[in-house]
């Protein structure tokens, strides 16, 4: 508990609060990663054309995307452990902005590519931040608060990105959807060479690798990690499945998708607020477990379903993946946070790891939905169970206890 008090102190001496713009502004910065990825998806037959190349040449830069944000956020918590947080978020942001004004100027695929990887490397040192700053002002059951608090704005990205890039499709051309994704981080970075001083006490110590070793040599990390990726194999799992489940094999028309899509987020967003008032009563660990318990049900029921079940319904699936869904955020938010809270002079070296992770998984995921694809559910379905028994069965074996004392903190 020293070392938590330590680290609230530090922040508490820059002189920055835990206000609702500052939580709005970290809300921001973490949703660079599904308005990168999810904003130009309805642009990609356009970008296609341009560039006179195939389709799937095009989707092939959301793969180099999400490369460079794992490896960003690699790179980005270390760092901000040593040389601060505020000097990482701005030039991180400078970096994605500078990175989406090279996307206009690209003249072929390659160029496209790699100034999509730097877009997302850029975002990645900003956006691996946020959970640390928190940390650095607030620890336990506060910080797990905050946390949840920022998933809560968070979350409105994955369905306003889609909107807001066929908006833009709909009045002008793909490239201005860049040029959105520019001003975007611009204003960001503006607001928090403005507003947030440095917050973090900086004195981690070695290089970047022993940091990491740092942070891996603690049995107890690894539950936590497990449940994260598993959340994010899930979450991910399904975005990427959900497009050819819901039209291909059940029918479902293009102007419904977006809104039975956007069901799962909305439960998400539900679920958060729940998670937020429990934490009065329980503790972050108990939080997970109560979140990896809904997803076991939800994904079991789910598997069942489709495979002793001859004829399937939307109207029996989208609540459980409703509930699936919905979950994550039980998992994800208290998993940070307990991470957190077992390296407070490395939060944003833990942060880095459990979010590149985190990502890798999903991708990973969506790899093996897509490899097994059939046609039907049974791929999506089955990757979802068995990604959330394999988090559960981790944290089990690991013993994962390290939020077990964690005492509220206000």
């Amino acid at each position: 508990m020293s070392n938590a008090k330590s680290s609230l102190s530090a922040g508490q001496a820059s002189g920055v609060q835990v206000t609702t713009g500052l939580l709005l502004m970290l809300s921001a910065l973490t949703a660079l990663a599904p308005l990168g990825t999810d904003i130009y998806l309805a642009a990609v037959p356009s970008m296609a054309l341009d560039f006179s190349v195939a389709i799937h040449d095009v989707e092939a830069s959301i793969s180099y995307f999400l490369v460079g944000l794992s490896l960003g956020q690699l790179l980005g918590g270390p760092l901000s452990d040593r040389f601060g947080r505020r000097k990482l978020v701005i030039s991180g942001l400078g970096l994605f902005a500078l990175s989406s004004l090279g996307i206009l100027f690209s003249e072929g695929l390659i160029q496209l590519w790699l100034f999509r990887f730097i877009q997302a490397l850029g975002g990645g040192l900003a956006m691996v931040n946020s959970s640390a700053i928190i940390r650095d002002l607030s620890s336990g059951k506060a910080g797990a608060a905050n946390i949840i608090r920022v998933m809560q704005v968070m979350m409105i990205a994955p369905l306003a990105a889609p909107i807001i890039g066929m908006l833009i499709l709909q009045i002008s051309n793909w490239n201005n959807i860049f040029v959105f994704l520019m001003l975007y981080s611009l204003i960001l970075m503006l607001l928090f060479y403005r507003y947030l001083p440095e917050t973090s006490p900086m004195q981690a110590s070695g290089n970047w690798f022993s940091n990491y070793f740092a942070v891996i040599r603690e049995y107890r990390v690894w539950g936590f990690i497990a449940s994260t990726c598993a959340a994010y194999a899930g979450l991910l799992g399904f975005i990427t499945a959900s497009p050819g489940v819901l039209m291909g094999y059940f029918g479902l028309s293009e102007t419904l998708y977006p809104f039975v899509f956007g069901f799962n987020v909305l439960m998400m967003v539900l679920m958060s607020r729940a998670n937020l008032r429990l934490l009065g009563r329980f503790e972050s660990s108990q939080l997970i477990s109560i979140g990896q318990g809904m997803q076991l049900l939800s994904s079991s029921l789910m598997l069942a379903y489709i495979l002793l079940s001859e004829q399937h319904t939307l109207y029996i699936l989208i609540p459980l993946t409703m509930l699936f869904m919905g979950s994550h955020s039980f998992v994800v938010a208290n998993s940070i946070a307990c991470t957190t809270e077992l390296f407070p002079q490395r939060a944003g070296t833990a942060t880095a790891l459990i979010a590149a992770l985190g990502f890798f998984s999903g991708g990973l995921s969506g790899g093996i939905i897509g490899y097994f694809s059939d046609g039907t559910p049974l791929p999506m379905v089955s990757v979802l169970f068995v990604a959330c028994l394999t988090g559960i069965g981790i944290r089990w074996i690991t013993r994962c206890s390290g939020c077990k004392k964690i005492s509220s903190i206000t």
